[in-house]
């Protein structure tokens, strides 16, 4: 009970204090709907940057692979001119020594025993 007179008091004087100047109490109301506001804005503002982040992180592991299947790619690339070069060559060759030994035949044939 001597809790109630010590306080009952100071509650009256509170509750008249709020009905005589009701401009603060809605000061205070507007103040809190800001901080509400500005509160859900950046809650916001740090659910976008955690997605940019994952988007990031998924544009870094897309890079990665992109680069490796370029390095396998040029890998690849290089073996197979190096493995056509050498096809090419072949070729060459065996054109070359075609081609020598139907110039040696017809020369065989036309100046028999090289007496010409």
């Amino acid at each position: 009970m001597g809790l109630n007179k010590d306080y009952g008091s100071k509650l009256k004087e509170q509750m008249q204090y709020c009905i005589d100047h009701p401009e603060e109490i809605s000061k205070l109301a507007k103040v809190k709907a800001q901080v509400a506001e500005v509160k859900g804005v950046m809650m916001e503002n740090i659910e976008k940057v955690l997605d940019r982040g994952d988007k990031i992180e998924l544009l870094v592991d897309k890079t990665e692979n992109l680069r490796s299947q370029a390095q396998d790619f040029r890998q690849h690339g290089t073996k197979v001119k190096q493995k056509m070069w050498v096809q090419n060559m072949k070729m060459k060759l065996i054109a070359a020594a075609i081609a020598i030994s139907l110039g040696l035949i017809i020369f065989l044939s036309v100046c028999p025993g090289f007496k010409c």
